[in-house]
């Protein structure tokens, strides 16, 4: 592997040449793979393989084609980087209130960190997850939907337009667009795009990135930066210029000496740096600071009811067959699409509602056709959707066919709609027609690939 010769002078004065030796050697090896199960969907924890750092990861001993995998589309699990997972220690070790707590995810396409946050709040709480490119925002939609949960609201927004949210989240999660040095295994074309002029662009668009963003955390609260790159200049010098120039105080994080993971400390700044010589896993950084309390109380913030309304009680005998109501409220937005959310949320949806794009907001339920109700695909994926719902149930070879919109008929007399199940979990719609069936699942999300 041909490493920047710039990179490696950098690195080499960063670990020393002993280190850089060991580090080049693990990168001429074969990626570590690695899966975050779905604690709502059938998940057991083993003891084997697990990623050390989060108690839902663990590594596999080869890479499996996870298209070709039912389970997969349904969220019994999520293909994530080791390293990455490290944000579910933190999350474990900051004294906030689940049940309370309001988090946002400002970069968070494709979804990994996201759906790791979603998994430990386990609907309680409130998460934003937002994307600024909007086909990157739906595949975050798509991916948030497969995990299950209605506290999820994802926007598809720049990070100035946070900056008036003033002091709205308890915890705001910055995994910053980077230089990716710590993907040079994982993606090699990342090697011809890095530079140090890159460097510098991404170290100023990072500092651009906070800047906006620090106005949205609460007095108290905690900001979470991350990037997949070993400089300092993209990582704790970022830190130690927040630090100085928005009254923030580094936070110190306990962890495992055994996972080898390497804590650096400058400046009274801590940060969190892995090595793929070192762990099991891809270069990545991570540092969290508190902002001060200061005496300055948080502007009242509008709120928008109007374009996103209550149900009323006429479409109550509407949803219910689909959907638990219990401790939720259903919205309909101008669409005429059903969306559930926890009913805690409900206000907290109408301020974002007011000043972001939002594109999906908790359980998109379905969307109202006079007096029926069409369900929605995230329905189908959905933990809180009602079980009595008639399901029909595919082995695996069926289940793909499904995927792959070429199944033709099913073996039941259940007609109408049925929720299309493998192993138990929800993959997506179908009508039986009897003599046929029509499939409704969207078609971006159909495989493309050859069942073998």
């Amino acid at each position: 592997m041909n490493l920047p010769k710039p990179f490696l002078e950098t690195l080499s004065s960063k670990i020393g040449i002993k280190e850089v030796i060991a580090f080049k050697e693990q990168l001429e090896k074969s990626v570590p793979v690695s899966v975050r199960f779905n604690p709502q969907k059938g998940y057991q924890k083993t003891t084997t393989n697990s990623v050390p750092w989060c108690p839902l990861g663990q590594y596999l001993e080869e890479r499996p084609s996870f298209t070709l995998d039912p389970s997969f589309h349904a969220g019994k699990y999520y293909v994530q980087e080791a390293s990455s997972m490290f944000l579910w220690h933190i999350l474990e070790s900051l004294p906030v209130n689940k049940n309370q707590i309001k988090i946002l995810d400002l970069c968070a396409a494709p979804g990994g960190k996201s759906t790791l946050i979603s998994a430990w709040l386990n609907g309680k709480g409130l998460l934003c997850a937002n994307e600024v490119i909007k086909n990157r925002a739906y595949t975050l939609k798509y991916n948030i939907s497969k995990e299950g949960h209605h506290n999820v609201v994802v926007t598809h927004n720049d990070p100035k337009d946070f900056t008036i949210l003033d002091q709205f989240f308890d915890v705001i999660l910055v995994d910053a667009p980077c230089s990716g040095e710590g993907m040079f295994r994982k993606d090699p074309a990342s090697m011809s795009e890095w530079s140090v002029d890159n460097v510098g662009l991404c170290c100023s668009r990072q500092k651009r990135i906070l800047a906006d963003v620090i106005p949205a955390l609460k007095n108290n609260g905690y900001l979470i930066y991350s990037t997949c790159t070993y400089n300092d200049d993209e990582n704790i010098k970022n830190i130690e210029w927040v630090k100085e120039n928005y009254n923030l105080q580094s936070i110190r994080i306990p962890i495992n000496p055994e996972w080898n993971i390497i804590e650096e400390h400058q400046s009274d700044v801590f940060g969190y740096q892995f090595y793929p010589h070192k762990i099991q896993g891809e270069g990545f950084f991570l540092s969290v600071v508190q902002k001060d309390n200061a005496s300055t109380s948080a502007l009242k913030l509008k709120y928008d009811h109007k374009t996103l309304k209550k149900t009323e009680n006429i479409h109550k005998s509407l949803i219910t067959p689909w959907i638990d109501i219990d401790e939720q409220v259903t919205l309909i937005d101008k669409n005429q699409t059903i969306h559930a959310i926890p009913e805690n949320m409900q206000h907290d949806v109408y301020i974002l509602h007011h000043y972001l794009r939002i594109i999906n907001c908790g359980v998109d339920v379905g969307s109202l056709n006079k007096t029926i109700l069409i369900p929605n695909h995230g329905l189908a994926l959905a933990i809180q959707k009602n079980p009595n719902i008639p399901a029909i149930h595919l082995g695996k070879n069926d289940a793909l066919k499904y995927l792959k919109k070429e199944l033709e008929l099913v073996d039941s007399d259940q007609k109408s709609w049925n929720l299309v199940c493998y192993n138990g979990l929800g993959i997506g719609w179908l009508k039986n027609l009897g003599n046929r069936i029509n499939n409704y699942l969207p078609s971006e999300y159909r495989i493309l690939m050859k069942i073998d």
